[in-house]
């Protein structure tokens, strides 16, 4: 099958612009690149406008129409359980070989959709940026559903052609563990946002984290909020180091990024979440 063309890249420069008049492109230790911002995109503009299509959805779902140019792929594939917690980052090896598989190639520009606005495609977005994806990445506003609402043509061919897939060097600061937590509990240059509900963060929360739910991100209508109501809706965290966590990651892959979208310069996750740091004896624990 033949590979889909070359499209030419967007650039970020409105992103830059806005973000510098803001003062946000260079919070944190380590500045974001303009290439870390996860865009969204409407389903009235999906078609075409990247190389490449991760399907999240089920496979028959994706084999009954998707998107031109558009893969299935297994969401399941691209985390992985390490000594009993769900939701880590797997080897780089098995996520290069998934998008392999899919047809990648790391300079291809992704639009990864699902059914809807859930946590699958962000957290998908966060992967290939993590292990060194070097293409632009950008989430469907409303997944499938809101495409497919919109009377917009499907297809039934696969576009996967495998390939060699071979990313970047692995992006570590896009990312924390538990012993980066420990060490970093009260520190004033950083601020944790715990994205889970308001009843889970009050059964017990990591000390000082901030709950905003990460459902807050959508509107009425579940489609993604603007920048400018994604920083309201995080107060001022000040200019350092934003980590997002949630009980295994997915639901936090959705807030990071909004706001790395939000022009925040330096965003993180933790990946082990509450599944790690709830189930841990060592750890502290707030309740309320």
């Amino acid at each position: 099958m033949q590979r889909c063309r070359k499209l030419q890249r967007r650039d970020l420069t409105v992103w830059a612009a806005s973000a510098a008049l803001l003062g946000l492109a260079a919070c944190g230790s380590e500045a974001m690149e303009e290439s870390d911002v996860v865009r969204i995109v409407g389903a009235s503009e999906a078609a075409g406008v990247a190389d490449h299509v991760l399907d999240a959805r089920s496979l028959a779902s994706f084999e009954a129409g998707h998107l031109e140019d558009a893969c299935s792929v297994d969401p399941a594939q691209l985390s992985a359980v390490i000594d009993g917690i769900e939701g880590q980052a797997p080897l780089r090896e098995n996520v290069w070989r998934v998008l392999g598989e899919a047809g990648l190639e790391a300079e291809d520009d992704v639009v990864v959709t699902d059914v809807d606005n859930g946590t699958d495609p962000a957290r998908i977005a966060w992967t290939l940026r993590y292990y060194g994806h070097r293409g632009d990445i950008l989430l469907l506003d409303g997944g499938m559903d809101a495409y497919t609402a919109a009377g917009l043509p499907l297809v039934t061919t696969d576009a996967a052609t495998p390939t060699a897939y071979q990313g970047g060097a692995t992006r570590d600061a896009l990312r924390v563990d538990k012993d980066w937590m420990l060490e970093h509990l009260g520190d004033g240059d950083v601020a944790i946002f715990d994205v889970r509900s308001a009843d889970e963060y009050t059964d017990g929360h990591i000390p000082g984290a901030i709950n905003v739910d990460w459902e807050d991100t959508k509107d009425g209508e579940g489609r993604f909020k603007t920048s400018a109501e994604i920083r309201a809706l995080h107060g001022d965290p000040g200019e350092g180091t934003l980590v997002v966590y949630c009980r295994t990651g997915s639901r936090a892959a959705v807030s990071w990024a909004m706001l790395t979208r939000a022009g925040y310069g330096d965003v993180r996750l933790y990946d082990g979440s509450w599944t790690e740091w709830g189930n841990d004896d060592d750890t502290p624990k707030e309740r309320g």
